[in-house]
């Protein structure tokens, strides 16, 4: 066996692995009544992407929260595109007094938590259908996401419950 072969041998593999591995379309999470204890399941169709708020685009998450369904719209900004390195160059030397002891240092490649996870203020609006004669009713939410689509934040409804939102 040639060495191209022995390359692209693991490489079709995976391949065919990949192929067979369930695609994700939806993220989901969950918002809890801080008083209640109540829990609703928050489900983002077509997986969580940091993006703006769009008119004329249809609602993009959806929440079950007892026998009340709510659907709306959720936004993100932010830096969430960052490509998690900086590139730093520092030289310095240090004398130890009495001691003599001399150190010198040159700097290189950097990369800090924040740029490699960067986070992204959103928001979302959620609100009920009218159903009869029963009012609208709303859920806002003020959460912050990282690039990898998890997030956390606290929701307000408007009948004054707070919630807890995670995902």
């Amino acid at each position: 066996m040639n060495r191209f072969a022995a390359a692209a041998l693991p490489l079709a593999l995976l391949g065919a692995l990949a192929s067979c591995a369930p695609t994700i379309t939806d993220t989901a999470g969950r918002l809890v009544n801080a008083v209640s204890g109540q829990e609703g399941r928050v489900l983002f169709l077509g997986g969580f992407q940091p993006r703006p708020v769009v008119v004329g685009t249809p609602d993009n998450v959806t929440v079950q929260l007892g026998q009340d369904l709510y659907s709306g719209k959720y936004s993100v900004i932010g830096n969430q595109n960052a490509l998690g390195v900086s590139f730093g160059f520092g030289v310095g030397s240090s004398f130890g007094g009495d001691s003599g002891d001399r150190r010198s240092g040159y700097g290189g490649l950097r990369t800090s938590a924040e740029a490699r996870n960067p986070t992204g203020p959103g928001n979302l609006i959620l609100k009920t259908q009218r159903l009869n004669t029963a009012a609208v009713k709303t859920i806002t939410c003020d959460f912050q996401a990282d690039a990898s689509g998890h997030g956390v934040g606290n929701c307000k409804g408007s009948d004054g419950s707070t919630y807890a939102l995670q995902f």
